[in-house]
């Protein structure tokens, strides 16, 4: 299977993780039946091409909260936290795609995702203007999730994490699990192994400087030809180098004249992901299928194309 990605100028890059106070116990709290079954929920996509999801807020909202699977805290836009009167939490150290910065959490009595209700979070409140959105749903309101993104018919499914049901035009991609996120494994690019994480708060794709050598021979520090700037969620801007990847295989999914951004940026040696060819895969990618599934707890996810 094969698909094409149209070329983007600009990126709003929203991974991000925290360190610096334990994490109080967030457990869902749902009635039997909407753990057996699936629930549908419908999704907004913004100008950046991002997935959103109404969240209620301590019984209120509901609230537009971007789907970031390259997060691995649920954030919230300091002026929802203000307008809800939220009490605040400890200060965390948050890394994220430009750098690392101190943040302080507010505390959030119960979050509710449709039926799912997950209690006692801690989150960083950041600026709405670099969020883009009233919050951000992270991999820990995620992780015990089998996801289902049909952009076709935009909508997102949630039930618990079980085997996607497959057909001849889906593909499943099996990965390995690192500080929540899923990097899928059976990836290459010119024949080489790449690791892929799945990052749908990304709206451009983003390469490392391993795979932007291994494309053009040009190590750090060469004179770039096409540059942009990325954005992050604490309002960070970072240049980045623009270019286009002719090949790519994640998996069975053949991506040809794909769009990427590469930059040195601190998340890749958050993940370790400095010597080897690695990506994270953004919206601009994952919105070109009609449908995508993730299942963090099973490490895999499925991609059908038509």
């Amino acid at each position: 299977m094969t698909m094409s990605a149209a070329v983007l100028v600009t990126a709003l890059a929203a991974s991000i993780w925290v360190t610096g106070a334990p994490l109080r116990a967030q457990t869902p709290v749902e009635p039997p039946s909407a753990v057996a079954s699936p629930e549908v929920l419908k999704v907004i996509q913004d100008p950046t091409s991002r997935l959103t999801l109404p969240v209620m807020i301590d019984g209120q909202g509901p609230f537009d909260f971007l789907i970031d699977t390259g997060a691995d805290r649920t954030v919230i836009s300091r002026q929802l936290a203000a307008k809800l009167d939220l009490p605040d939490g400890p200060t965390v150290l948050m890394h994220e795609s430009a750098g690392d910065d101190d943040v302080k959490t507010v505390l959030i009595d119960h979050l509710a995702i449709g039926a799912r209700i997950i209690r006692h979070v801690e989150a960083p409140a950041l600026e709405a203007d670099d969020l883009g959105a009233a919050g951000i749903l992270g991999v820990d309101a995620l992780r015990d999730l089998h996801l289902v993104m049909d952009f076709k018919a935009m909508r997102l499914s949630s039930s618990p994490s079980r085997q996607e049901p497959l057909d001849p035009e889906t593909i499943v991609v099996r990965g390995r699990s690192r500080y929540g996120q899923l990097i899928l494994i059976d990836s290459k690019v010119r024949g080489v192994d790449v690791l892929v994480v799945l990052d749908s708060g990304s709206q451009l794709s983003l390469g490392n400087p391993a795979l932007l050598e291994l494309l053009t021979g040009h190590a750090a520090g060469h004179e770039p030809r096409v540059t942009t700037q990325i954005v992050s969620v604490t309002g960070r801007k970072l240049t980045v180098e623009l270019d286009d990847i002719a090949e790519t295989k994640v998996g069975g999914v053949v991506i040809r004249n794909m769009p990427m951004a590469f930059a040195d940026l601190p998340i890749f040696g958050r993940f370790g992901l400095i010597r080897q060819p690695a990506l994270l895969l953004g919206m601009d990618v994952l919105s070109k299928c009609s449908r995508v599934t993730i299942d963090l707890r099973r490490r895999e996810a499925t991609f059908t194309l038509n």
